[in-house]
Formats: C-alpha cells, structure tokens, sequence
C-alpha cells in the first residue's frame, strides 16, 4: 500500500505511527501530496471559470432566467470538475496496474471519499465565484482543507467535525477502524453542504442582479 500512487495522493494522511508533535514534517509531505490533486482541480476549474465569467455575466442578467442559469452553471462546473478529478485518479490507478500488475480492494473506497469531497470543494468554489472572490477562491480552499485537517490531527475528538478530515481514506473507520472518521456522517454532510452552497449561490446571484437593477 504505501508503495501506491492511489494511496500516496488520494488516501489522505496516515496516523499509523504518527505523532504532529515528533513528525510534523512527513505530515506536512503527506498533506501536500493530498493537496497536490486537489489542487490541480481548484487551479483547472477555477481557469475555466474565468475564461466563461464575462460571458456568462451577461446571459444572468436575466432576471426571470436567473435561477436556470445558475442551476446549470452549478451543474455544467460540477460535473467539469468530478471529470478532472475521476481522470486524475483513474490516471493514478493505471500507474499503479503498470507497476503493481493490479490494484487493492479497498481503492474504490478511496474513489468514494475523494470524488464525494471534491465535489464539495468544487461547490465551496463556485460559491466563492459568485461571491466575488473567485481569484482568491482556490487558496482560500486550501487554507481550509489544511488548517481543519491539522485542527482535526492534533485532536481526535473533533476530527469527525473538521471538514479536511472527511475525504481521507487513511482517516476513516475504513481504515483506522473506531479511531477514525465515520464514514455515513460525513458523506451526509458534504452532500448537504453542496445544497447549501447551491442555494447560497442563487441568493448570492439575486441579490447581485437586483442591486444592479436599482443602480442601473
């Protein structure tokens, strides 16, 4: 396992002998190797959503359109990043058949947790898009992930609520069996954040085109 692509970039940061307190630098190798996918999807997603932003600026000024216009944004970029980020990991898969001549069982838990938790960052980005803070976006989501991931680290009590824990497979009961994270509880919780982005995102949208009615 620890000589996998799949593992080493999308299984997360092991606790399997780790201490942040002694080893906080192979925790930190091990986060940026996590951040490294993530980070490709942010920086590519984020790319095409500003090549499309002064076109699409134009077609929500509709109002009565408004709400079918960010519902298919939504969905469009959504689904543009779960592509990327299923192609990334399939890549990593293919690597890993090459060198290993197969694959272990548990990768498709792995694919679970991660493509669930992209989509979810994705939809923190698109939110952040409409919210006037799509250049800084994809920071702004890495100083998430990493800083509740290490909260979640130094204390195990609240790892199960610290959003940058819930899409490593090495911390989950999984693998780290009742030590770590539940797996049911947060996939809920990732796809009701997804909703509430949604529709954050749709007010965020209506409230940016009705001040433009006024002042116009």
């Amino acid at each position: 396992m620890d000589q996998s692509i799949v593992f080493q970039f999308f299984g997360g940061v092991s606790q399997d002998g780790l201490s942040w307190a002694v080893d906080y630098d192979k925790v930190l190798y091990e986060l940026a190797r996590w951040f490294l996918p993530i980070g490709i999807c942010l920086l590519a997603e984020g790319v095409r959503l500003e090549k499309r932003r002064n076109i699409e600026r134009l077609s929500c000024y509709r109002y009565e359109a408004m709400r079918i216009w960010w519902r298919y944004k939504f969905g469009r970029s959504l689904l543009y990043g779960i592509a990327l980020a299923a192609v990334l990991f399939l890549i990593a898969v293919a690597v890993d058949i090459v060198n290993a001549g197969g694959i272990l069982d548990e990768v498709w838990k792995v694919f679970v947790l991660w493509i669930a938790h992209m989509t979810t960052i994705l939809s923190f980005l698109l939110l952040l898009d409409v919210s006037g803070l799509g250049k800084s976006a994809p920071a702004i989501l890495i100083l998430l992930e990493g800083g509740t991931f290490l909260a979640g680290f130094a204390s195990m009590r609240a790892a199960r609520f610290m959003f940058g824990m819930w899409g490593m497979y090495f911390q989950s009961k999984w693998y780290y069996g009742e030590g770590g994270v539940s797996v049911l509880p947060s996939l809920i919780t990732e796809g009701v954040l997804i909703m509430l982005a949604y529709l954050a995102g749709g007010i965020l949208l209506k409230k940016s085109v009705q001040k433009s009615i006024v002042c116009f």
